[in-house]
């Protein structure tokens, strides 16, 4: 995800692309992947989705920008994101990586606005 946002940043998209198109493949190889690891899915879904989000630089900048920063984010710090939710995202992915205690968060701030 750095390699492709550091790419992304520079303007030049066939490399930010050519960094993440290994990782589908790489990702179905691993023994949770082929065990069916919903984490692994996931992941899967995140990066088809940033690849989305580069595929001009007006989507770029408008949205993918901000999606991989939250996403290196969560990841280096593994932490539970609260990009988007499963109402507006019709991926439905963003959940598997909330922790019980984040889901709760998230729902009473909904709750008390």
């Amino acid at each position: 995800m750095s390699e492709s946002r550091d790419a992304a940043e520079k303007g030049d998209l066939s490399s930010a692309w050519s960094s993440l198109e290994s990782c589908p493949k790489d990702l179905s190889e691993t023994t949770s992947a082929r065990t069916g690891n919903q984490l692994c899915a996931a992941l899967g879904s995140e990066l088809k989705e940033i690849r989305s989000r580069m595929e001009n630089m007006q989507i770029y900048e408008s949205s993918g920008r901000d999606y991989v920063l939250s996403g290196i984010s969560s990841h280096s710090g593994q932490r539970a994101t609260t990009r988007g939710d499963t109402s507006s995202d019709s991926s439905g992915f963003v959940r598997v990586y909330q922790a019980k205690s984040m889901e709760n968060m998230v729902s009473k701030s909904h709750t008390t606005g």
